[in-house]
């Protein structure tokens, strides 16, 4: 009995130690270590969730715990591994771990794994690309399909959730929330005009639109600016008189002159 209180002490402390992932010591530049374990504190609120064992068309059943021990009392350091046959193989070590990351998925490689099938080196490594997916609360986890086998030293697995999604990539911009909000003020200043000028004021008919002289001289209003903008000749001052355009009179002045003309003729042609 005592035996095995103590081994279960020694198991609870092994799952305490190795509960979280650790920075290969390969990774030497202190900015860069530092960058990786703040990609590291993403993955905090799932720490420790296990995934649903997943089996592949070979047979091989998979196991992922984020961050901690699959099975603290057989392997130590040991998140990911795969079993064929009863034969467990370790894919990789949480202390010995690598985090990059982009706008909506963080990659977590697990190094020091044990060798593959036809693979040249020593030691394999595991890829655990995880993916935004704002509707996903449980881990679960698929291995990517390698059916040209061009990834001999490595296995790749996708997990979906939302932990690793960026702020800014769920729900509205502060533009569209702005202009939603301008959209509602202006509709309900029209409603509850509308409902005041009717049910307090009796008006009727287009009398119901609140402050109708402005509204109907908005139309007005926009085609003067676009005439000062448009027509600076007009409105800024910088345009000369017509006469000083060579060849071209306003038609009452022309009219006056062939008047002119005229009378002046039936002066020279009168007896």
């Amino acid at each position: 009995m005592w035996a095995v209180g103590v081994l279960a002490v020694v198991a609870g402390v092994g799952v305490l130690v190795n509960a979280h992932c650790y920075i290969d010591p390969s990774v030497i530049n202190k900015s860069d270590r530092d960058q990786q374990e703040n990609y590291l504190k993403i993955l905090e609120p799932i720490n420790g969730q296990s995934a649903a064992a997943w089996k592949d068309d070979h047979g091989n059943s998979y196991d992922f715990k984020v961050c901690e021990d699959v099975n603290p009392l057989t392997f130590t350091n040991v998140s990911i591994m795969k079993t064929l046959d009863s034969k467990k193989m370790v894919l990789g070590y949480n202390n010995r771990t690598l985090v990059t990351k982009d706008r909506n998925w963080l990659m977590l490689t697990f190094l020091g794994g044990q060798k593959l099938e036809n693979c040249s080196k020593n030691t394999s490594e595991a890829h655990v690309l995880f993916i935004c997916d704002h509707h996903e609360r449980q881990v679960q986890i698929k291995m990517l399909n390698d059916s040209q086998s061009t990834l001999m030293c490595t296995s790749t697995f996708i997990v979906r959730h939302r932990c690793v999604c960026s702020p800014s990539s769920e729900g509205l911009s502060g533009g569209a929330i702005f202009f939603i909000l301008l959209l509602v003020a202006f509709l309900g200043y029209f409603v509850f005009g509308f409902f005041y000028l009717r049910l307090v004021k009796g008006a009727k008919g287009i009398e119901q639109i609140p402050n109708r002289p402005f509204w109907f001289r908005v139309g007005n209003m926009l085609a003067d600016g676009c005439g000062a903008v448009f027509r600076c000749d007009r409105y800024c001052g910088g345009a000369s008189t017509a006469n000083s355009y060579s060849g071209y009179s306003p038609i009452d002045e022309r009219l006056a002159q062939d008047l002119r003309d005229t009378d002046r003729d039936s002066t020279l042609l009168s007896p």
